[in-house]
């Protein structure tokens, strides 16, 4: 039976939100609340239609920590999301899942980095789960629960991927790529010229970027494999072309 191995930090995100309620108590007065019982049972019943639809309950949900070492390569990684508010209980479900669900969290990285680890060094015997598109990037099979879609990535289209994205860049973490290329131009442009790491730094050198721009965008772009962390030491290799 293979493990089931979910991004919890987008699960309880997305729980804690859908619980909230709004209440009008008069002309004047609104309030936002939350329950934690239903939180909980969100939770709960994600899990049992995740067992279902891919017929495994062996389950491990993953979250990240506070900081990450993408924060040490670029302080503003992700900055723009402190002002956002979070869901109410968001903290308070994150604990309740790692206690009933026997949650990891990752060590100066984040999630998605522990996942891309357990599931490199396993991948015939794990799913990853998560919504987020960059799962694409890595060679593992991957399910997307936001389109119930599973694929298996095979390492060159993962590679291929991560190529299309140190040239897109990705708003949502905060770091940019090269000025006017998305994904579509990228793989437009990669689709004539080869994937290749040189086709990257030409993109970036007519942008007048360097190739130390587009080496930081790939790292941080790129989900650690399980060739990319020494557990006895706890150190990280930070990819290269």
């Amino acid at each position: 039976m293979k493990q089931l191995i979910v991004d919890g930090d987008m699960l309880a995100y997305r729980a804690a939100f859908s619980c909230e309620v709004e209440t009008k108590w008069d002309e004047d007065h609104w309030t936002l609340t939350s329950s934690e019982t239903e939180m909980m049972a969100e939770v709960d019943r994600f899990f049992d239609n995740l067992s279902k639809n891919l017929g495994s309950d062996t389950i491990v949900p993953v979250f990240s920590p506070r900081e990450n070492f993408r924060m040490d390569l670029f302080p503003d990684y992700k900055i723009h999301r402190k002002d956002k508010r979070k869901p109410l209980g968001l903290r308070w479900l994150i604990e309740w899942v790692k206690s009933a669900y026997d949650g990891l969290t990752a060590e100066n990285m984040e999630a998605d980095d522990l996942i891309g680890i357990i599931c490199t060094r396993d991948p015939e015997g794990t799913i990853a789960v998560s919504g987020d598109k960059d799962f694409g990037t890595l060679p593992i099979t991957w399910y997307n629960p936001l389109k119930e879609e599973m694929k298996t990535t095979s390492p060159e289209e993962g590679r291929n991927y991560h190529l299309v994205q140190t040239l897109a860049g990705d708003a949502a973490d905060g770091y940019m790529g090269v000025r006017g290329i998305g994904e579509v131009t990228a793989r437009k442009l990669f689709g004539r010229k080869g994937y290749d790491w040189g086709v990257v730094l030409e993109a970036y050198a007519k942008a007048d970027m360097d190739e130390e721009d587009a080496l930081l965008t790939a790292r941080l772009a790129y989900i650690l494999h399980d060739k990319d962390y020494n557990e006895e030491t706890k150190e990280i290799t930070l990819w290269e072309p």
